[in-house]
């Protein structure tokens, strides 16, 4: 098996439970792939169970994210041949930041202060530029 990661954005979800109790989640996502002519957006099922349908699920309708999986073949039996339509198993998902989320503000930190550093200077601790103490070192 070959895991696939793609960046995906879900245009559907159908949700559903399995009779374990387990997320399922099926629908359509779009990918990019670019040519000689430039960038396509192609369409592609998918289909995930279990945490992947969870994290899928959560993100919701529109969402861009990063999806980690592998691509497996659908069968549709036509009346005179089989076709096989690609779709991508997502084992798990992780949702890119949206443009819609607030962006989280960062809280301002104030200067350190440098508390006693004429006392340290004038008793010896911090070096001078005019010191000469660089030529007592033992090694």
């Amino acid at each position: 098996m070959i895991i696939a990661t793609l960046t995906i954005a879900v245009e559907t979800i159908n949700e559903q439970h399995d009779t374990e109790g387990m997320k399922i989640c099926n629908g359509v996502a779009s990918i990019q792939t670019y040519t000689k002519d430039g960038p396509v957006t192609e369409q592609i099922n998918y289909r995930c169970r279990g945490a992947g349908a969870v994290q899928v699920g959560a993100a919701g309708t529109g969402a861009q994210g990063i999806a980690i999986g592998y691509v497996d073949f659908i069968i549709v039996n036509q009346d005179t041949y089989k076709e096989k339509i690609p779709c991508l198993v997502v084992d798990s998902f992780i949702p890119s930041q949206s443009d819609t989320l607030p962006a989280t503000p960062t809280p301002s930190v104030p200067e350190p202060v440098l508390a006693g550093a004429r006392t340290g200077a004038s008793n010896g601790n911090i070096p001078q530029p005019g010191d000469d103490t660089d030529t007592d070192i033992p090694f």
